[in-house]
């Protein structure tokens, strides 16, 4: 009798040691055949139950791979017709931009040169007035002309290609020429711009870009000043020169510093933005 009871008790638990060993190697088809109703048949049971969650587990997490892998596929079929789409639109953005400057440039072009004509006294005699406005009407011909090879540049920052053009030229000049590019406007605000700097600054750097900081300096000063005047100060230091623009305008929160040069960011200002 003790060796029938012994034979009835290791039996079923050596059937479930081999499941064990079985579904522990990934075999999760195996169950254990007891069919006795005391605990080791509640065990064997309970096993099976086990052994049949984790295969359904299993499968479904083997069809959640394979459909995570069609949407990796389809979002990479995406992709790839997004930046040929994107190589495109970059392409007509180049041919825009080269047409755009071709049919700008030509224009201007005729405006500074007849311009110079007329200030060169060739079409007639002009008087100090006429020659004043005439100048004025030249220097923001050229403004323009620079703005729109800057324009044109962009192809060539984005591609981290920007050319820098170093020569010699007088910046007490250029800013002088900056400054009354804006006399009109800033006459009509009723603004008074001021330029301190010596008679004669002459500097070796990139000229255009120079130009390009001043104008951006001062043009937004003009913007957001109300009333006072718009000081343009030039300091030559040892072998450096310090450019500034200080102006009474509605200025810019302590926080609000680092988004002064990031692109397109715009700082709002109660109704306006700077």
């Amino acid at each position: 009798a003790g060796w029938l009871m012994s034979k009835i008790i290791t039996k079923p638990i050596g059937l479930l040691a081999n499941a064990s060993e079985k579904v522990t190697q990934g075999d999760l088809h195996t169950l254990v055949n007891v069919k006795s109703s005391n605990e080791i048949g509640v065990l064997a049971s309970s096993f099976n139950q086990m052994v049949v969650s984790l295969r359904k587990s299993r499968n479904e997490l083997q069809q959640w791979g394979k459909e995570m892998e069609k949407r990796v596929e389809k979002r990479t079929e995406e992709l790839e017709h997004a930046n040929l789409k994107l190589q495109e639109l970059d392409h007509l953005k180049s041919m825009f931009i080269a047409s755009m400057s071709h049919e700008l440039r030509t224009p201007l072009n005729s405006i500074i040169g007849f311009t110079g004509i007329i200030l060169q006294g060739m079409s007639g005699e002009i008087n100090s007035e006429q020659g004043k406005q005439l100048t004025l009407v030249k220097n923001s011909a050229n403004h323009l002309l620079a703005l729109i090879n800057d324009i044109i540049d962009i192809s060539k920052i984005e591609a981290g290609k920007v050319e820098i053009a170093i020569e010699e030229f007088d910046l007490s000049m250029l800013a002088q020429e900056i400054k009354d590019s804006f006399a009109v406007v800033a006459d009509k605000k009723g603004l008074e711009l001021l330029l301190q700097t010596q008679p004669t600054l002459i500097i070796k750097s990139d000229r255009r870009r120079t130009e390009q900081i001043l104008v951006n300096f001062i043009s937004n000063a003009v913007k957001f000043t109300d009333r006072g005047e718009i000081e343009i100060k030039i300091v030559k230091k040892d072998k450096t020169v310090e450019m500034s623009v200080r102006d009474k305008g509605i200025g810019i929160k302590k926080e609000d510093m680092d988004k002064l040069f990031k692109t397109f960011s715009r700082i709002p200002i109660k109704d306006r933005t700077i």
